[in-house]
């Protein structure tokens, strides 16, 4: 028999048992069942955490919930993580490392720099999450291959952050180190100005365009995906905002600005856009395709399936009887009453090329390189 490995922690404590506080105590019981986690919530979420198995213990009291731990975790909106912070820091121990999973960094990091000069707060981002919320929409695998951001300083223990960074490697997240001031200024571009310019977009065109908003059903592929997180709660968004206010505003300006140039050329001679149009494609092309959560980019195949009932359950039926295995799936075009296109995405290119062989000998109409 072999011995079992130690475990990373004994004890783990979780404020905010929502959806990523949720989710991380259900990756957490998947990996490391015999870790004892203590979750301190609302008495409803508590009572639906400890339904789900998601904890083992409810707590309402923070100071009471992070004695006994050996990892604290504070999954909470910005503004709750800062008023929490200077309680957990008078009752847990300096030998306890304490982390959190906003989306904004220096400032909580700033703070706990003060709170906690045992060096043992380590800033935690993880970027990930679900259009849904709450401890109802918690995944055991919504962490997994997900970026998950650690944002040490010149203070924090090495020993602790390769702790922290490991236990999160074990449950499959993939650990980016970076300072707390250059995350919050590249989340700004990349996060939270797409929020805005989403809200943007969709006001523009669903409230004040003379035309379009009696007509949204025309909304195509490209409408539809760009303005898919117009649809996020302000609440989720009010924090984050107030907080990163300063490279938000930085990154607005830049958006604007380069919104103003691409008007003034449409205004004067629209063919000069095609400079524009292709550096923005090469460099939409360094984006790597595993940061949709593979480790390495994937192969894809294009697939008609017809719009009759049975369809998709053949194509997938046919594949898993010849044990191929789907890693990603995305519908990409839709005519109702024909089909749909879907993007079927394989581990590699030998794996593409037997799933296109038995799909053409089922009669599907394949495209794509491989």
């Amino acid at each position: 028999m072999k011995p079992q490995k130690p475990l990373p922690f004994q004890h783990i404590t979780i404020i905010g048992v929502g959806l990523i506080g949720g989710s991380l105590a259900l990756a957490i019981k998947q990996r490391f069942p015999a870790i004892h986690i203590t979750g301190v919530d609302t008495p409803r979420v508590l009572t639906r955490a400890l339904d789900r198995h998601a904890i083992d213990l409810a707590d309402k009291s923070i100071e009471r919930a992070v004695r006994s731990a050996d990892l604290v975790i504070l999954a909470a909106p910005v503004s709750s993580i800062s008023k929490m912070l200077p309680r957990i820091a008078k009752n847990c121990s300096p030998n306890t490392i304490v982390t959190d999973t906003g989306s904004v960094k220096r400032m909580l990091v700033e703070q706990a720099q003060r709170l906690f000069p045992n060096g043992n707060f380590i800033g935690g981002h993880p970027m990930t999450g679900s259009e849904f919320s709450g401890i109802n929409a918690a995944h055991p695998l919504l962490f997994q291959n997900a970026l998950y951001i650690l944002t040490p300083t010149h203070t924090t223990k090495k020993q602790s952050l390769r702790v922290l960074a490991k236990f999160f490697t074990a449950l499959d997240a993939r650990i980016f180190i970076i300072d707390p001031a250059t995350h919050d200024s590249v989340v700004a571009a990349v996060s939270h100005l797409p929020q805005l310019a989403a809200v943007a977009l969709m006001n523009s065109v669903g409230k004040h365009h003379p035309d379009a908003p009696d007509h949204l059903a025309l909304a195509a592929g490209g409408f539809r995906d760009m303005t898919r997180i117009a649809s996020s709660p302000f609440e989720m968004w009010k924090d984050i905002l107030s907080a990163n206010q300063k490279e938000i505003s930085k990154v607005l300006r830049l958006y604007i600005k380069q919104l103003n140039k691409i008007a003034s050329v449409v205004d004067s001679a629209p063919a000069r856009l095609s400079a524009e149009f292709k550096t923005s494609r090469t460099l939409r092309s360094r984006i790597p395709r595993s940061m949709k959560g593979y480790l390495t980019p994937l192969v894809e195949l294009a697939v008609f399936v017809e719009d009759k009932p049975g369809e998709l359950a053949r194509l997938t039926s046919s594949l898993a009887s010849h044990s191929v295995n789907i890693k990603d799936m995305e519908l990409l075009k839709v005519r109702e009453g024909r089909g749909g296109t879907f993007r079927l995405s394989f581990e590699n290119r030998i794996v593409a090329a037997e799933a296109a062989h038995i799909l053409q000998g089922e009669g599907f109409d394949v495209g794509g390189k491989w």
